[in-house]
């Protein structure tokens, strides 16, 4: 199959871009700190946290049909947006284009010019896109991705009191009332309903899904719809 990446929601293909070869894929190193011990051989590995992970840089070796083309791939490869690699079809990734793009003639008969383009990317993927699951009180969801998940989670109240458990630790939103559509969005950390923030109402932990299966309980409420944000190394 022939090699591609698709940058900013533009297959590369499209350009007249071809690859010379397939852009590998990676798995991010994790941040580590070596700290030498005086009088000791060797040194201690510190772990900065859990799943914290370093950025890195795909090189995608790239040739351009005809030198007309030349001027607009250079105008499309720049700045930062999302990338995804043919080794990874169904996944993205922010990324930003570093450094010089040049593209230099292969030979004087053939119009045909060739360069590299750098990516420094972002160390967790997503899905291309993403998925929505329902889940009732008493049931459980499955995140497949390689860490922990933080969604955005639609409900609406059945009593006056809200209280959503999930994976044991429980989020309690106070006087949110009967019939209210509440939006729990555990990654900016915020609950609103409608335009209405309830965050002074809200007290608790916020929603999160280890890898695996996590069970969802509670009170003052019957069903959720949850927006998937699964990330992948």
């Amino acid at each position: 199959m022939q090699s591609y990446f698709i940058w900013n929601g533009i297959d590369c293909r499209s350009m007249g871009v071809r690859l010379r070869g397939p852009v590998p894929i990676v798995w991010p190193e994790e941040r580590v700190e070596h700290i030498q011990i005086p009088g000791r051989s060797g040194d201690l590995t510190a772990v900065e946290g859990e799943n914290i992970y370093n950025s890195y840089i795909q090189t995608a070796t790239i040739s351009v049909l005809g030198a007309y083309r030349c001027r607009q791939v250079k105008a499309w490869l720049r700045g930062s947006g999302y990338v995804t690699f043919s080794g990874e079809p169904d996944k993205r990734q922010m990324a930003r284009v570093i450094g010089a793009v040049t593209l230099n003639r292969l030979s004087r008969n053939l119009d045909i010019w060739q360069g590299e383009v750098q990516f420094y990317c972002q160390p967790l993927k997503e899905r291309l896109r993403e998925q929505t699951s329902s889940v009732s009180r008493g049931g459980s969801l499955r995140n497949n991705g390689d860490v922990a998940e933080y969604p955005l989670i639609h409900l609406v109240a059945s009593a006056a009191n809200v209280t959503l458990q999930v994976g044991g630790k429980s989020l309690v939103i106070t006087g949110a009332g009967n019939g209210t559509a509440l939006v729990i969005d555990s990654a900016s950390q915020m609950v609103t309903s409608g335009s209405t923030s309830l965050m002074a109402k809200t007290t608790g932990y916020w929603p999160v899904l280890a890898v695996g299966d996590t069970a969802f309980g509670g009170s003052g409420w019957n069903a959720a719809t949850v927006e998937r944000r699964e990330r992948f190394l």
